[in-house]
């Protein structure tokens, strides 16, 4: 029997910090671990996963099953060996999408996403708004992405309070694109989670790597481009931290049935249709 499936929404303070980069990377290191992984960009208004994963010619996107267009499963597209739920680009479209939506329809295509996964990647709007917040509450787990910058942490540190509003667990914290001049080491930003927010550990340091825009010009993710590359380790070595409960907090007191994980995610994506 396997395992229950994970879902993890992966946000940033702002944009800017590479967030949808490390979900697509960290997506496909948990693939060539041997994971089932789905990737849900739940960025309804601004969505570029799909340009991460160089995946530029998109027919029918998550807004057309939002919309009742089309199946959950015409939306569903593989690449480097995980599943790829798009969003399209255009902001009408979405608004379309959203206000079309039925929660009973967005369940059951939930339903069939999840069940046929071992984690589930939401790759949450940036900021704090309502979709974030949404996307955050539907996930079981957190990940903050921040850069080592001060602003940046300071706006990883109120995602992460709002997360815990609502009651969402935060596993830890991402640190992206991380150089020589750095502002701010790990131990500086364990160091400051620990005061204001308790243990907050930094799961992954990704440093700054030029073959990272290399792979982006390509269309390429860079764990795919150059696996050996500094970046790529570090991605690879952080899906072994989220894939093993080693050590690590356990999120087996947040005991949600399928079920229940699908109805969140539901009502996080039909917000405004209840």
């Amino acid at each position: 029997m396997r395992s229950r499936p994970r879902s993890i929404s992966i946000t940033s303070g702002k944009g800017g910090t590479g967030k949808t980069t490390v979900t697509a990377n960290l997506g496909i290191a948990l693939g060539i671990l041997g994971k089932r992984v789905t990737i849900l960009d739940a960025d309804l208004t601004m969505a570029n996963l799909s340009i991460v994963m160089g995946m530029h010619q998109v027919k029918t996107s998550f807004l057309d099953v939002l919309a009742g267009k089309a199946d959950l499963s015409a939306a569903i597209y593989e690449n480097h060996g995980i599943k790829i739920v798009p969003t399209g680009f255009r902001f009408e479209d979405s608004h379309e999408a959203l206000s079309k939506a039925k929660r009973q329809r967005v369940e059951e295509a939930i339903n069939k996403l999840i069940q046929d996964t071992d984690f589930l990647l939401i790759d949450a709007p940036a900021g704090i708004q309502d979709a974030t917040i949404v996307s955050i509450a539907a996930a079981n787990e957190m990940l903050a992405v921040c850069n080592p910058t001060y602003t940046s942490l300071v706006d990883a540190y109120k995602v992460i309070r709002y997360a815990n509003v609502i009651g969402a667990w935060t596993r830890g914290v991402v640190a992206n694109r991380v150089g020589k001049r750095a502002e701010l080491p790990s131990s500086e930003i364990e160091q400051f989670m620990g005061k204001t927010l308790g243990s907050m550990p930094v799961l992954a340091e990704i440093p700054e790597d030029s073959r990272v825009q290399e792979a982006e010009l390509e269309g390429v993710p860079v764990v795919v481009y150059e696996p050996n590359c500094a970046a790529s380790v570090a991605i690879n070595r952080l899906a072994k931290v989220i894939s093993s409960e080693a050590a690590l907090p356990q999120i087996s007191d947040r005991k949600e049935s399928l079920a229940e994980t699908t109805r969140r995610l539901a009502r996080a994506l039909t917000a405004r249709n209840v």
